[in-house]
């Protein structure tokens, strides 16, 4: 892990920063200092003058230097930044398992809280219920058909009943029939990249959900001594959730552009290749 690697993950503990690069990635533009503070204080009632220096002295300068947001001193006025598919390999596991150490855990995250699930039955559960809150979205990226589940099927049917927009993505053909087959209102596509099957080691990337680009699932295998494999997942909830932002603040700017047969977008996707 490189020295900007460490920086981005030493800010992404803090909850400010946090809370920062949300603020700026919900903004349909730029805002000036004495605007986000405005935002922020009205989110977490802390005093506006405090935070207008706090965020002018110490959080933007910093989170600018690291690329997660683009500030402009001497106009007083920040953007979320803009960034391109090198900025950081974040699925390289040893990665998330660094950001995870430095934060608190819990099987009941909060928005302060990276969650971890044991085992796959316990993975698909929480999925099922993200399936069934999501307001707007779901978006998942699957590595193999043994994810597959019927017991799933009804909870995504519900979901797209509702005006939920359903993306899958999986390079496995008969994954992509088997949503084809049984969801036709979903968008089904074949991922132009091989990272999903070239990661060399154990643990590897299982499949990444996002619903209501609040809630995060990056479900991981890890292989036994005897050869079969174990699931577990880390998940986040909530805008200011620490691997909610991770995931937001690289695939959002994605999401809202998504063009499922371009090489182009998935080979911009910032996955480790």
């Amino acid at each position: 892990m490189d020295s900007e690697e460490e920086e981005i993950i030493r800010l992404l503990t803090e909850a400010t920063n946090r809370a920062v690069v949300s603020v700026l990635t919900d903004a349909s533009r730029g805002l000036s200092v004495t605007e986000l503070a405005e935002r922020l204080a009205s989110e977490t009632d802390e005093d506006n003058e405090q935070l207008v220096v706090s965020l002018y002295h110490n959080h933007l300068p910093r989170l600018d230097e690291a690329g997660l947001v683009a500030y402009d001193p001497d106009e007083n006025f920040v953007t979320s930044a803009n960034h391109s598919a090198g900025d950081a390999e974040w699925m390289d596991v040893a990665l998330l398992d660094e950001l995870f150490s430095r934060l608190r855990t819990g099987h009941r995250p909060n928005e302060s809280t990276v969650g971890r699930l044991e085992g796959r039955e316990d993975v698909y559960d929480h999925c099922r219920r993200l399936a069934d809150t999501a307001e707007n979205e779901l978006f998942l990226i699957y590595t193999s058909d043994e994810l597959l589940d019927e017991a799933c099927l009804p909870h995504a049917e519900r979901a797209i009943e509702r005006g939920v927009a359903f993306h899958a993505g999986t390079k496995s053909r008969a994954a992509r029939e088997f949503f084809r087959d049984r969801l036709p209102e979903a968008t089904i596509w074949e991922p132009q990249m091989d990272w999903m099957y070239e990661q060399a080691r154990y643990p590897k990337v299982s499949r990444l959900i996002v619903a209501d680009r609040e809630h995060v699932v990056v479900g991981l295998w890890d292989e036994n001594p005897d050869g079969t494999k174990t699931e577990t997942a880390m998940i986040g909830d909530g805008p200011t959730n620490p691997l909610v932002v991770l995931i937001r603040e690289l695939l959002g700017p994605r999401l809202d552009h998504l063009d499922y047969q371009s090489d182009e977008f998935f080979s911009d996707l910032p996955f480790e290749t």
